[in-house]
Parts: C-alpha cells; structure tokens; sequence
C-alpha cells in the first residue's frame, strides 16, 4: 500500500470513529489551527520568504491574516450553521417536522496552489473541518519550504489521523487522486482542473475548482484615474502578479491610455520605489520555468514600462505594455506574472464584446463614476466576481461566494458558503402515524375531486408562528374531516 493510500485509509477510519461530528471537537480543532498561526508565525514567514520573497509583514497580510479571520468567523457561527434548519412547510406537511440536516460529506481532498500556499490550502481546510470532514491536504510542491513547514507544524495542532499531509510533487498527487474521496476541492489552472474532473469523475465523486483566468479590468474616461491606477497597480503587482484575481489586462479608449501609463509608473515607483529589485516588498516569480513563460509572453508586444529581468534571481520588474492587440501572446494565457497589457477600445461597448469573446474569468474590474457604466458591465458580462473601483477586495469578504464560473471554476466557498460546499444539505421529514385519512386523496383510486383537494394542500405554503401553526392545524383537522366525509369515503 503506498503512502498516499495509507493517509487516505487512516483518515476514513478516523473519519468513521465519529469523532469529528462532534460540533464541540470541529470547534476545538479550528481553535487549536488558530493557535498555530499565533504561535508559528516566523516559521511560516521564512518559508514563505524563501518560497515567493515575501516580508513577514507581507506573509501575515496576504496569507495568515484572513485565515485568522475565518477560523474566528467560524468558531463563532458554527453551533448556529451546523443546527437543524427549518423550512417552509404546505398544507399537507403542516403537521410534520420538515428540516434540513448538515452531516459531514466524509473524506476531503484539498489540493493547494503556490502563489498563496497557506491562504488556498487552509482556507478550504478550515470549511472541510467546520462541516464535521476528514481531510487529506496535499500542498503545492512548488513551495518547497512552505509545503515543509506545513508538513511539520499541522499534525502538532489539529488531529493528524483526521487531517493527514501528504507532500510531493505530480506522481504523488496521480496516486491521490486515484483515490476515492467523497469531494475533491482545487486551487490552481484549468488545464489541471480536468485532469483533476477526470479523476474525480471515475468515482462520480463532486469537486469544487477554483482556476483563475484573464481577469479584464476596464477603465472608463470619465473617472479618477489617479485613483484607479493606484489601486490597480497594488491589484497587479501584489505578489508578484501571481495572483488568480489579479488585473490581467486593462481596457481603456486611446485618448487616456499615456494617462494611465504615467499613473501606473507614477505608483510603481511610490510602492516599489526606483528598483524594485531591492524593495522588501516586492516578489519573485516561483522558479525559472515560470520566469521563462512570463518573458516569452513579451515577444510581440511594446514595453511602455519596466521590463528589467535577472533569471538568476526570478526577478521580473513591473511591466506595463502599450498598444496591445488581442491576438498578442501575452492576451493567450492568463499571465500570472507582472506584465499589464493595455488593449485601447472605443469605449464600453467594445470592451464588453471583447471580453465576452473570451472564456469566463474569475474576475472582472470596472472603474467608473457612472452607475450605468458599473450595471451594463456587471449585466451584459459574466464572471465568477464582480468589482467596481477597487481591486481583490471582494476575496476579503466572508459573506460573500468566492468562485469561478465557466472555464474559471466549479462551486463557491469562504464563510458559510464552505461550510455548505462541504456538508451534504440533508433532507429531512418525520411525520407521526396519525391522520391517515388526510392521506386519503393520495391513494387509488385517482379522482379528479381528490387531485382538486391534492392540489389545495400541495400548492399552498405556510410560514407563521407558533400560535398560527395551531390554529391552522386544528383548521386542517376541520376541513381534514369534511373531506373524509363528503368526498373521499
């Protein structure tokens, strides 16, 4: 048996021991992963920094922050999210107890991604633990050291039966996914993405993928600029660019595309100062093969800014690119790297028919003062987020579903949308052995005065309190009877 089905074997016997369907143990647990962050924040720093060159002021902002926020987001909703849930009832069902029961899905598979190695591997983890799951976590490879660290540090703290590690690199992640889980949930591209809806598919076993793509970012003439550029130019080259929803390329009419340029180096300069190279707070693409994809994509293409490189040290400056037509290379792929296209376009109307020749992205940026430039591009488009006049935020907000649509992704999570991606929403009626003759109208033979009253009581819902559900029930007991007797019998 190979180590991966051993990990997968341990955590569906741990699984069945219904330890983790315990609310109080799942609370404890979650406890117990936020105790870590508190505790190792250095040694989950380090790697990082050795990883993607991130500070470890960096680490806590973009990685550990929100997975704090999270776990406490959690640890404080989930007596309430994991309770029975109480649904509308009809006439015929009135006297019936009708609810939805969350019970555990069994074993997860998370597979992570590198860009943000701790915030896309947990954050899923922290939904999978909450719903009562066993799960396996498989961190992305291409951070060696972080995929170390979170080898060594999650069996200290949460229980390594239920919640087993498994490191390595692709044969690894074939034999896991050989496997059968009960959901598999992955964070990276989509050309992996069917490999990964393959495997599961052979198992008729659901997943949740979240896979990015060319996130277009439009910029109407009529607003700050300023403005605009500067929050773009944090949305971009965060990290490196090597973000999912990162501003992939900029649209905007050709009397405001200089503008933009001098805005956007304007920025770069203020955030990453005159070389970026030695600003702490600037990144490294992940190794070479990705430096040497990025670079390749500058072939065709006009450099208004930056352009700098050093493969030795992985280090792309901040790019900015001019006049760049659709069929460029770098407008193929989704970049992930630090390189801003600027595609000119007459206006709203051809931006949003561009975009809507392409794949549905992850998500879509509009800058613009006007309300009626937000709608028609939130209405007439389609991506898995929508945001108007900032960038990335929207992945802050717990309350709201974080997802792909199309080629960007299958399935939703953050907050209660984890939790309920990760449970199954159980469906749940207990009638008592009394009133029969209420079921009457059900049964052979079929009569059209039957199907009449059948209809009254199916098509009719029901939403009061207490004191109404009495009275309507011995209401029901009235017309119950009258039924009995004058036309069923």
């Amino acid at each position: 048996m190979s180590r991966e089905q051993q990990a997968v074997a341990r955590a569906r016997k741990a699984f069945e021991t219904g330890r983790s369907k315990s609310v109080e143990y799942r609370i404890n647990q979650l406890k117990s992963l936020q105790r870590l962050f508190s505790e190792r924040q250095k040694e989950i720093a380090a790697a990082i920094k050795k990883d993607l060159n991130k500070t470890e002021v960096g680490a806590q902002f973009y990685e550990t922050l929100g997975l704090e926020g999270e776990i406490s987001l959690f640890i404080k909703n989930l007596k309430e999210w994991a309770a029975p849930r109480h649904v509308k009832k009809n006439l015929l069902t009135m006297s019936d107890t009708v609810y939805i029961h969350p019970e555990p899905l069994g074993v997860v598979l998370v597979i992570g991604a590198w860009n943000y190695p701790w915030a896309v591997t947990i954050r899923p983890l922290i939904g999978a633990i909450a719903a009562g799951n066993a799960a396996v976590v498989k961190p992305s490879e291409v951070c060696v050291h972080t995929s170390k660290v979170m080898e060594d540090l999650l069996p200290i703290y949460i229980d390594k039966e239920l919640y087993p590690v498994v490191t390595g690199g692709v044969p690894e992640t074939q034999e896991l996914l050989r496997q059968k889980f009960d959901h598999i949930f992955y964070t990276g591209n989509s050309t992996v993405g069917k490999v990964i809806m393959e495997a599961a598919a052979k198992h008729l076993t659901p997943v949740t993928l979240e896979l990015g793509g060319k996130s277009p970012c439009y910029i109407d003439k009529n607003c700050d600029i300023s403005i605009a550029c500067r929050r773009i130019t944090w949305g971009k080259y965060s990290n490196c660019g090597q973000t999912c929803i990162a501003p992939d390329y900029i649209l905007c009419e050709p009397s405001i595309q200089n503008r933009v340029i001098e805005e956007v180096k304007k920025c770069i300069k203020e955030f990453y100062t005159d070389n970026p190279k030695t600003c702490p707070d600037y990144g490294r693409i992940i190794n070479q093969r990705h430096f040497k994809r990025v670079m390749a994509m500058l072939e065709d293409s006009n450099i208004a800014v930056g352009g700098e490189n050093d493969e030795s040290d992985c280090y792309i400056a901040p790019t900015v690119l001019r006049d760049v037509k659709p069929e460029a290379k770098v407008m193929q792929e989704e970049i992930f790297g630090p390189l801003l296209p600027i595609l000119p376009v007459s206006g709203l109307d051809e931006a949003i028919k561009l975009i809507n020749k392409g794949e549905k992205p992850l998500a879509l940026y509009v800058f613009s003062p006007d309300n009626k430039v937000i709608e028609r591009m939130r209405d007439e488009t389609s991506s898995g987020g929508f945001l108007a006049n900032d960038c990335l935020v929207h992945y802050s907000v717990s309350a709201l579903p974080f997802g792909g649509v199309g080629n960007s992704g299958i399935g939703c999570y953050h907050g209660k949308f984890s939790f309920d991606r990760l449970s199954h929403l159980r469906g749940c009626l207990v009638k008592k052995l009394k009133m029969e003759g209420v079921n009457d109208m059900r049964y052979p033979p079929h009569t059209l005065k039957k199907l009449g009253w059948a209809r009254f009581f199916i098509l009719n819902t029901v939403d009061v309190g207490w004191v109404g559900r009495m009275a309507l029930l011995a209401a029901l007991v009235v017309v119950a009877a009258a039924v009995i007797q004058n036309y069923l019998l």
